[in-house]
C-alpha cells in the first residue's frame, strides 16, 4: 500500500509551476505528502496536553513530598537539593509545552523540534544525584520518569508519518529561501541592467555633446575672427621678441661702466669722496635699470657723471678713469633718443595688440568650448568605467541566478520525486 500511495502522490503533484506560485505549490504538495497527519495530530495533541497536565500534578507531588526521618542528613541534605533543582526544570519544560492549534507539517516538526531540545533529563547527569533524589522520593521519582516516557513517546509518535520523508521535508524548508535568493538576485539584476541602461543614456547625451561642441569649436578656428586672433598674437610674441633685444642691447650699453659707477657709489656711501645730490640719483638710476633712466634725461645725467670724474682725478685712477669717461662719450655721442622711441614704439604697439586681442570674444568662447569637451569625456570615461562593472556584475548575478534556479529544481524534484518546470514570468526574459 505504501508503494501505492507513493505513485498516487506523484500523479496528484503538477508538474509544471509558475515561480509566483511556488508557495501555493509547497502547500499542496506537503497536504499531499501529510494527508493523514491532521487527524493523527490532533489526538496526539489532546494527549500531549494531557500528560503535560499530569506532570504538572506530579511535579508539584514531588515539590510537597517529605522524606523519610530514618534516611542519613548528608544524603537528605543533598537529595533535597537535586529535587528543587529537578522540579525548577520540570516546571520549565511544562512552560514551554504550547499546544499549537495547526497541524500542518511545519506547526508539526517545529513543535516537535522545540519541545524535544526541552526535554531534557531532569535529574542531571551524575547516577548519584539520581540515587540522592530517588532514595528520598521513589514514589514521586517514578510517576514523574513515567510521564516523561509517555511525552517523549507522543512526540516520537507525533512526527512518525514524517520520519521516511526526511529528504522531502529537508527540501521543503529550504525551497522557501531559495524562492526568496532567487526574487533578490532577480530584483537586484533589473535594478542593475536598468542602471546600465541609465548610464547608457547619459553616455550617449555625453557623446552627443563632445561632438556638438567639436562642431562648433572646427566653426571657430576656421572664422575669420579666430584668424584675426592668430595674427594679432603671433604679431605680440614677434614685438615682444624685438623688445626684449632692445632692451637687452640697452643693458650691454651700459654694462662696462657699471663697475666704476658702482665704485662711486660705494666711496659717496663711505664718505671717501661726497657726490652732488644731482650726481648720486643719476648713478643710482643708471645701476638700478638703465633701461628706466631712458624715461629721464640720460644725457644730462651721464654729463654731469663725467663732469665729477673729470674735476677729480682721485675719484679713479687713471686706466679706470679713462676707460669710463672714453664709455660716457661714447654714450653721449650715441644716439639714445632713438632706442628710446623705438623703445615707446614696441611698448606702445604691444599695449595696442593687448587691447585689441581684449576686444576679442573669440578667445574666452574657445577655451570655454575647450573646458566642456574636457570635462565631457572625463565624464564619458568614467560612465563607461561604470557601465564596465555594472556589466561585469550582471554576469557574476546572472551566473550566481542560473545556479539558484538550478538547485531550486532540484530540490523540488526531491520533493515531488519527479521532474517539476517552472515556468518564470518577468518583463525582462533573462530573469
Amino acid at each position: 500500500m505504501k508503494w501505492l500511495n507513493k505513485i498516487r502522490s506523484k500523479e496528484e503533484i503538477p508538474s509544471t509551476v509558475s515561480f509566483d506560485g511556488i508557495d501555493t505549490w509547497l502547500d499542496m504538495v506537503s497536504h499531499s505528502l501529510f494527508r493523514c497527519l491532521s487527524t493523527k495530530v490532533d489526538q496526539l495533541y489532546v494527549e500531549i496536553r494531557d500528560i503535560r497536565e499530569s506532570l504538572k500534578q506530579n511535579t508539584s507531588g514531588l515539590q510537597d513530598a517529605e522524606p523519610d526521618e530514618n534516611i542519613p542528613d548528608s544524603i537528605t541534605k543533598i537529595g533535597l537539593l537535586y529535587r528543587d533543582r529537578m522540579v525548577k526544570h520540570l516546571y520549565s519544560i511544562t512552560d514551554k509545552i504550547a499546544i499549537p492549534s495547526q497541524t500542518d507539517y511545519k506547526t508539526v516538526l517545529s513543535f516537535y523540534r522545540e519541545t524535544i531540545s526541552n526535554l531534557e533529563y531532569p535529574f542531571g547527569k551524575s547516577a548519584k544525584n539520581i540515587y540522592c533524589v530517588r532514595s528520598l522520593f521513589p514514589d514521586e521519582i517514578n510517576e514523574v520518569i513515567a510521564d516523561l516516557n509517555r511525552l517523549s513517546t507522543a512526540l516520537n509518535q507525533l512526527i512518525t508519518p514524517i520520519k521516511g520523508k526526511e529528504s522531502q521535508v529537508m527540501h521543503l524548508e529550504h525551497v522557501p529561501e531559495v524562492v526568496q535568493a532567487i526574487k533578490n538576485l532577480r530584483a537586484e539584476l533589473e535594478k542593475e541592467k536598468e542602471n546600465v541602461l541609465n548610464q547608457e543614456e547619459a553616455g550617449s547625451a555625453l557623446e552627443k555633446r563632445i561632438e556638438r561642441e567639436g562642431k562648433r569649436l572646427s566653426m571657430i578656428e576656421e572664422g575669420e575672427e579666430w584668424m584675426q586672433f592668430k595674427e594679432l598674437k603671433t604679431e605680440l610674441s614677434s614685438v615682444e621678441e624685438e623688445l626684449n633685444a632692445l632692451e637687452s642691447d640697452l643693458s650691454k650699453l651700459f654694462l662696462p661702466g657699471n663697475k666704476a659707477l658702482d665704485l662711486l657709489k660705494k666711496q659717496d656711501e663711505t664718505g671717501r669722496h661726497t657726490l652732488t645730490p644731482e650726481v648720486r640719483r643719476a648713478i643710482s638710476s643708471i645701476l638700478s635699470s638703465p633701461i628706466r633712466a631712458l624715461g629721464e634725461d640720460i644725457n644730462e645725467s651721464l654729463i654731469v657723471i663725467r663732469n665729477t670724474i673729470e674735476g677729480d682725478p682721485s675719484i679713479l685712477k687713471d686706466q679706470k678713469r679713462d676707460k669710463t669717461l672714453k664709455w660716457i662719450e661714447y654714450l653721449v655721442n650715441a644716439d639714445l633718443s632713438l632706442l628710446k622711441r623705438e623703445r615707446d614704439r614696441l611698448q606702445s604697439r604691444i599695449e595696442e595688440i593687448k587691447g585689441m586681442l581684449s576686444d576679442l570674444t573669440i578667445l574666452k568662447e574657445r577655451t570655454e568650448l575647450e573646458h566642456s569637451i574636457v570635462s565631457a569625456k572625463g565624464q564619458l570615461t568614467q560612465l563607461q568605467e561604470g557601465m564596465a562593472r555594472s556589466k561585469r556584475h550582471i554576469v557574476s548575478l546572472e551566473e550566481e541566478l542560473t545556479e539558484k534556479k538550478r538547485f531550486l529544481l532540484e530540490s523540488l524534484k526531491g520533493i515531488a520525486g519527479k521532474k517539476i518546470d517552472v515556468i518564470y514570468t518577468s518583463p525582462n526574459p533573462t530573469t
